[in-house]
């Protein structure tokens, strides 16, 4: 035997402590919120798998404890295994940075209160650091995670599957979710390749962070719970749904909003979760979907960190109890004085392992608090199940059915002594103690048949059809087919395997290509694929083919002994069966579905289209736009206006003998990007330690002599000398220059910039100057960076909603006169690239050139 390399042991201890972007995002989160921070941003690129960066404003990290920050088992929490009998932290082992680092790339930036600026740190895979510069950051920690798994390439390889990066994602944002709703005061902010996928602001309380992730219509139907005893010593504080509250606003299928935490500590209680799904789903009415689903809650134990062991599992979310007993009874006891006994469990009346509510008495020190529902219940009262009382029909009538077995005197005459599947069935199991008559459980409402069909012979043809009944709707299945009472997706092409891979790629590489673009790329694409590239895809469409067939042939050799009939029938209901699950009809007017579906002659059905004569003149056309072209002289590039639909809130507009429509709220988004680029100011926001600027950060010497032949102001009494271009100061840059004895002493520096775009920093300084550099830019509108530029635009796209939806005829006259002057004339197109105009029809001159487009357009 041989001893491991520190490096593999390293490689294989970290690869069981980090096994997925989730526990990356966890373990850096829960340092953020041991350091005390309010404030936490996750940022995640490609799923996480290229960068993870989590920012916070926490304490930051001391200057004596940088060196060994990323080294293993190094921790500032506990001194010595005593202290985890005292554990108020999310870590403690010391093991987190120094796990990620051997899995990928890390860059540390960290500031103190006592520090003048922060430092950025890049660490290697043993936790040594190998650089650190100076940073712009403010106080807190920045911990940026980059090409996660890189060394583990099959592992990285279990992330190839889209899908399943999207469940990745979704993992983490719940993660989140969780410490958003223990931390009210935490301000989460979660963002995806630069976009926002969700976000929590500071709140006063768990009901509003609990609003804020699950909503107000669930927060609604939920009541706060308390339960305090003091031997042993529990606590339990939270939020559960209300007795009999509606299931779509209050549980799903997924676990994913029920929160459960050990000491303010997000973790697994099967357990637990088992007991609050028995007794919610007890209170639903005895529906049974309740019984799958998990509700909404909110519970924090708080038990004493001597009898939790949190160190079971290396991401901390199971633990171990010493008391688990008596927390599985607190529990319970709190969830009978909401929700009452649970009328599944066959403990209440045998007993059994588990203490349950019938054979175990409150204790006297537990005080439990909960809302008063609306249905009194007595935890001491033993015959809560024996006997029950229904007001129905708004008389004091009992229903008999106070046991499985009813007694011969008080049972209906349909009913038997003992309540049997085919009784209760058929609605002879329970029957009204003064009426004496059957209560059935469910009335169906059959419409009534002619003696014929009652018979059991075929319906005549003058049979009558309800009215109210859809015959002969089936839905069209477009890509699947039904095969074996299921629907199964028909096979593809070699072409659209292809299309499927490589649109994707397209709107990748041009994220702006319209749908025809997308198509046209596709099709060339796959005009200049290879013979073994075209194999690969025609292979895969012959599996794809061959699956199929060999369903078919499955399901016709399994259905071979039945007749065509009913394999049509057998289909139809399956159909039917599948569209009535998934589609839930509203309720709608009867005598409009009546009138609706109601059967009629196929005479009627074949009436031809009502058409009616108009009288038409191209003379009187003529002399009609005639007049429109005087009223009109002084319009926008010859352009006059027609007339404006109202159903698209676009305008007929008149250019020479064509008509076209107009769309002014494109023309609109032009403007007033063309308006932004040129005049907005960007706000600039100080900078709490400015940024040097030297020749290597700016890209070489001639960048920094551009930068200093811009226009500046007039020495401050300071000396101080301040950046007054324009070029500079739209772009929402502040920069100073503190003049030296000589050009070697000089020092410039940015002291602000803004902050209303993510990632906007020192390399935006270099494309402004690099423009002024190779393109002379003199304006403001040639010296925006990308971002801003992307920006504005959705800034214009804003302001142009903010636009009412009918603009007068004057607003269109105005829109287009300063498209001319503003706008050029080859510019006839939004910022998305659609254009102004679309051609309608050109007008006739002659009646024969009018009855040619009639003829044309029949």
């Amino acid at each position: 035997m041989k001893a491991l390399p520190p490096e593999t042991v390293r490689l294989l201890c970290s690869s069981q402590v980090i096994t997925s972007v989730l526990n990356v995002v966890k373990e850096l989160t829960e340092n953020s919120l041991d350091a005390g921070s309010s404030s936490l941003e996750v940022k995640l690129e490609n799923y996480g798998l290229d960068r993870i960066e989590v920012r916070d404003n926490g304490s930051g990290i001391k200057a004596t404890d940088v060196p060994v920050m990323a080294v293993q088992h190094y921790t500032s929490k506990i001194s010595c295994h005593e202290d985890l009998e005292h554990l108020e932290s999310y870590g403690f082992r010391g093991e987190a940075l120094a796990s990620i680092c051997a899995i990928s790339e890390v860059v540390i930036t960290t500031k103190t209160a006592d520090d003048d600026f922060s430092i950025q740190y890049s660490v290697d895979h043993n936790g040594q650091i190998v650089l650190q510069k100076p940073s712009h950051l403010g106080e807190g920690t920045s911990v940026c995670a980059a090409n996660l798994f890189k060394n583990l390439p099959v592992r990285r390889q279990y992330y190839s599957n889209t899908k399943k990066c999207k469940e990745e994602l979704k993992r983490v944002q719940n993660l989140l979710m969780a410490y958003a709703v223990i931390k009210p005061e935490l301000r989460i902010t979660l963002s995806h390749n630069k976009a926002v996928v969700w976000q929590k602001s500071r709140v006063s309380d768990h009901r509003t962070a609990l609003m804020a992730v699950l909503g107000a219509a669930s927060v609604a139907n939920m009541l706060p719970v308390q339960h305090h005893q003091e031997q042993p010593e529990i606590d339990i504080d939270g939020f559960l749904p209300k007795p009999g509250s509606d299931l779509n606003s209050t549980s799903s299928y997924a676990p994913d909003k029920t929160f459960i935490f050990v000491n303010s500590r997000p973790v697994h209680a099967k357990e637990i979760l088992k007991l609050i799904k028995q007794y919610y789903a007890s209170a639903q009415s005895n529906n049974e979907s309740a019984n799958r689903r998990n509700p909404f809650l909110m519970m924090n134990i708080t038990i004493p960190a001597s009898t939790v062991d949190v160190n079971l599992t290396p991401d901390k979310t199971e633990v171990m109890l010493q008391n688990k007993e008596e927390v599985l009874l607190a529990v319970e006891t709190m969830l009978i004085s909401l929700y009452g006994y649970s009328t599944g469990d066959d403990n209440l009346k045998t007993g059994g392992n588990r203490p349950n509510a019938s054979s175990v008495d409150v204790p006297e020190h537990a005080n439990v608090v909960v809302p008063t529902p609306t249905t009194d219940i007595s935890l001491n009262d033993p015959e809560l199940l024996e006997n029950s009382s229904i007001n129905a029909d708004k008389q004091d009538a009992d229903l008999n059915c106070n046991s499985p077995k009813a007694s011969k005197s008080d049972s209906g005459p349909g009913q038997e002594s003992e309540v049997s599947a085919e009784s209760w069935s058929t609605g002879r199991a329970f029957s009204n103690q003064i009426t004496r008559e059957c209560l059935e459980p469910v009335k169906l409402h059959v419409p009534k048949a002619n003696e014929e069909d009652l018979g059991g012979t075929e319906p005549t043809s003058t049979s009558k059809r309800p009215s109210n009944v859809i015959m002969e709707k089936m839905a069209k299945l477009t890509a699947y087919e039904l095969i074996s009472n299921r629907s199964v997706r028909q096979p593809l092409s070699a072409f659209s395997l292809f299309e499927q891979d490589t649109r994707s790629q397209v709107l990748q590489e041009n994220p702006r290509a319209s749908p025809q673009d997308v198509t046209t790329a596709v099709k060339e694409r796959w005009e200049s694929l290879g013979e073994e590239g075209r194999k690969k895809y025609e292979s895969k469409a012959e599996k794809s083919l061959n699956a199929y067939n060999l369903q078919r042939k499955r399901a016709t050799e399994g259905g071979g002994q039945c007749g065509e009939g009913k394999k049509q029938m057998s289909a139809e209901s399956s159909l039917n069966k599948a569209q009535g699950v998934k589609r839930k009809a509203p309720l709608a007017n009867q005598q409009a579905l009546d009138k609706l579906f109601s059967s009629q002659p196929s005479s009627k059905r074949s009436l031809a289209k009502l058409s009616k004569p108009l009288p038409f003149s191209i003379a009187t056309l003529k002399q009609s736009l005639n007049l429109l072209s005087y009223q009109n002289s002084s319009s926008a590039q010859g352009l006059r206006l027609v007339n404006r639909l109202a159903s698209h809130g676009a305008w007929v507009v008149l250019c020479g003998r064509k008509l076209m429509l107009l769309n002014p709220f494109r023309v609109e988004e032009a403007l007033l990007f063309k308006r932004l680029l040129k005049n907005n100011i960007l706000p600039t926001v100080r900078q709490q330690t400015p940024v040097p600027l030297t020749d290597g950060l700016l890209g070489g010497p001639e960048y920094m002599d551009v930068l200093l032949n811009m226009e500046k102001d007039s020495a401050c009494f300071n000396g101080h000398i301040y950046f007054t271009d324009p070029r500079l100061v739209a772009n929402g840059f502040e920069i100073r220059m503190i003049p030296g004895s000589s050009s070697s002493e000089r020092h410039v520096e940015v002291t602000g910039m803004a902050d209303c775009m993510p990632f906007f920093g020192i390399g935006d300084l270099r494309e402004i100057l690099q423009a002024i550099k190779v393109r002379d830019a003199k304006t403001v509108e040639q010296c925006r960076p990308l971002k801003v530029s992307n920006y504005l635009e959705s800034e214009a796209v804003r302001l142009a909603r903010q636009l009412p939806l009918n603009l007068s005829r004057a607003d269109v006259t105005n829109t287009l006169y300063r498209m001319k002057h503003e706008l050029e004339e080859e510019s006839q197109v939004c910022i998305h690239g659609r254009p102004f105009f679309h051609d309608l029809v050109t007008v006739p001159e002659t009646e024969q050139e009018a009855l040619q487009i009639m003829s044309s357009s029949c």
